[in-house]
């Protein structure tokens, strides 16, 4: 396993599977790691004696939760539960990456932490389920509960829409939702410790 010295800490970045150039966005060397493993995330966080994880990993996909409920499952819960368990192992924080989709969305004002979750899809029933299995394990963790996360990688509503809008005269877009867009920079140095 690869790792790298950042600023104070020594940062290891892990991905279920690595391609051929095995390196993140930002050119870190990134190493496999199936966080669905127990015994893998117990052995990487106690072989590196590791202070601190921080947990992005998820089963994203809204729609297609509905129907892959063991992935969504899988990779949402019991992953979460390995981290967690593996965190209280070595007295390492958790950090975890929640969502907005625990609550039911009918909030006209953002929600709180102490808000009564009441999640509408299968995605947020898996993602509440997570953060529940990481409070009853009893590790030191933060949970983030972000919505509409964007930035210049990957997929996301902000960069689609600047996609549409530099190529269309007119775009049509729902005028029901409300939320509140985060910034991957900021969330990262909201989680920087």
């Amino acid at each position: 396993m690869n790792s790298i010295h950042a600023q104070e800490h020594e940062l290891i970045f892990t991905a279920r599977t690595v391609g051929p150039t095995a390196d993140s966005d930002a050119g870190y060397p990134i190493g496999e790691l199936d966080i669905t493993d127990a015994e893998a995330v117990l052995k990487i966080v106690s072989d590196n004696k590791i202070e601190a994880i921080i947990n992005c990993a998820g089963y994203t996909n809204v729609p297609q939760a509905e129907i892959e409920k063991e992935a969504a499952h899988k990779a949402n819960v019991d992953a979460v539960a390995n981290l967690a368990r593996a965190a209280k192992a070595g007295d390492a924080l958790l950090v975890h990456i929640s969502t907005d989709y625990v609550f039911d969305g009918k909030s006209e004002i953002p929600y709180k932490e102490t808000d009564k979750p009441n999640p509408l899809n299968e995605y947020g029933r898996t993602k509440l389920a997570g953060d529940e299995a990481l409070r009853e394990v009893g590790c030191k963790y933060l949970i983030f509960r972000i919505s509409w996360l964007y930035s210049p990688y990957g997929k996301n509503l902000m960069k689609t829409m600047c996609d549409l809008t530099a190529n269309r005269e007119r775009v049509n877009v729902v005028f029901d939702q409300v939320g509140t867009p985060t910034f991957a920079h900021d969330l990262a140095l909201a989680i920087r410790f």
